[in-house]
Parts: C-alpha cells; sequence; structure tokens
C-alpha cells in the first residue's frame, strides 16, 4: 500500500524520535537537500547522513508533533522538541518543518527550530 505524503512524514518524524537514521533515509531522496537556518545546509542523502549521526545528544529526542498540514506536494509540521546533549544541559524547542516530495520521497526539507525561554 502506497503511503500518503503526511504519512511519509509522520514516518520521518518516527525516525527522528526512535533515533533511526536509516528509516529517516528510507523516506528521501538521493538528491534531497535539508536547511536549518541559520544552523546548516546539506544536499544528498550522505551528507544528511553524517548530520544525522553527529552524536551531540544522549538517546532519543522527545517529539511532540501538534499540527500537520498536507497540500498537493508540500507537508507542514509544527511541533515540539525536547533532549539531552551530551554536552550538557537539554535543548527545549519549538520546530516548523516544510517538507516537499516528489513520487513519495522527500526532496527537500526545511527546518526552523526555536529555543524557548528558560
Amino acid at each position: 500500500m502506497k503511503l500518503t505524503n503526511k504519512e511519509i512524514i509522520e514516518k520521518i518524524n518516527e525516525g527522528f524520535s526512535e533515533n533511526d537514521t536509516e528509516k529517516i533515509l528510507s523516506y528521501l531522496a538521493d538528491d534531497v537537500c535539508w536547511d536549518m537556518p541559520p544552523a546548516f545546509s546539506h544536499a544528498g542523502k550522505e551528507a544528511i547522513r553524517a548530520e544525522l549521526n553527529k552524536d551531540v545528544m544522549i538517546g532519543a529526542p522527545l517529539i511532540k508533533i501538534k499540527n500537520t498540514i498536507a497540500e498537493e506536494d508540500y507537508v507542514a509540521v509544527e511541533g515540539e522538541v525536547q533532549c539531552q546533549l551530551k554536552a550538557g544541559g537539554t535543548l527545549d524547542a519549538s520546530f516548523i518543518d516544510m517538507y516537499h516530495l516528489e513520487n513519495g520521497k522527500v526532496k527537500e526539507m526545511r527546518s526552523y527550530v526555536i529555543e524557548k525561554k528558560k
């Protein structure tokens, strides 16, 4: 059964919650681009694999999806993320992720992450 674009993005977010790089990558096109202004901009699965495999967190992040909107080949996700950082402290942030899909694969991801005031 073919997944809808919204279901594909749900699977990707499951992968992030499970710290499962291969699950995430399985839904990405080979020439995918991922931008997280101003932190980074990556092109291609291998560059994204390297970003996902950076050893900066303790365990998997806690991700809470608040809203998902799907329209044609675009999906937007609003949520919150929390994780323990190996360098010390925690990340407690809100995010908006924008996805563009083609033929059942993510071609572009753009993530806007804003840390919450402590």
